[in-house]
């Protein structure tokens, strides 16, 4: 009994949708090192187990966290953010006279002084790029580890995080801080604020947000969410 030409149509089409998806499968199971470029094949991992190149030591992969673990630690540091943003972070006393500033007004000062190029490096490293990263993290890990859905913005949102994330200095801005007061100590009254203490416990918390990297993320998301 010879076959139709739209049945034959219709099984190489079905033949070809297989191909794509074993060869898609077969390219998720790969990874290559963003450092040497040398690629190889996953192996399952361990929680808290990492996969490094064996030429130049760089780290491949990861074994994902949990998405509502990872999103409470996230809005934790949205907490902290804000606290150390709207509370002073030191206060200074001299001969009865003292001053205090947040860290916006440390950036505003910048610009009546003259010095708005400073200015705008402590806005753009220390409060939009960690807030946006914040935000963006959220948008992400809510839809996924909550609701479990993609986001309708998931691969914007992750290549912006993948621009800007290099950008956040807290830290930088934390130690630059520490050094001064150091130098001051024996010229004034240094009072710590609130906001200083948010900033140590918030450099912590960035710093292990960091630490998951966006393709692992991505990675859990195909796996999870097909």
């Amino acid at each position: 009994m010879s076959q139709s030409p739209l049945s034959t149509q219709v099984s190489s089409t079905e033949a070809s949708d297989s191909a794509i998806q074993a060869k898609a499968l077969a390219y998720a199971e790969l990874v290559g090192c963003e450092e040497c470029d040398t690629v190889y094949r996953k192996v399952q991992l361990a929680p808290g187990e990492r996969a490094y190149c064996i030429c130049c030591g760089a780290e491949l992969y990861q074994q994902s966290k949990s998405f509502t673990g990872l999103l409470a630690v996230v809005l934790t540091a949205l907490i902290v953010f804000i606290i150390a943003n709207c509370f002073p972070i030191v206060k200074v006393e001299l001969q009865g006279n003292s001053s205090q500033t947040t860290l916006l007004g440390a950036a505003w000062t910048m610009f009546q002084v003259d010095r708005a190029f400073v200015g705008v490096l402590i806005l753009i490293t220390t409060f939009i790029v960690p807030l946006l990263d914040l935000l963006l993290l959220i948008y992400i890990l809510s839809f996924v580890g909550l609701f479990k859905t993609r986001p309708t913005f998931l691969v914007p949102a992750l290549r912006i995080l993948s621009l800007f994330r290099i950008w956040g200095m807290i830290e930088v801005f934390l130690i630059g801080v520490l050094v001064t007061l150091v130098k001051l100590v024996g010229m004034v009254t240094v009072i710590p604020g609130i906001a200083l203490w948010a900033f140590a416990a918030l450099s912590v918390l960035m710093v292990y947000i960091a630490s998951v990297k966006l393709t692992s993320i991505w990675d859990e998301i195909d796996r999870c969410l097909p």
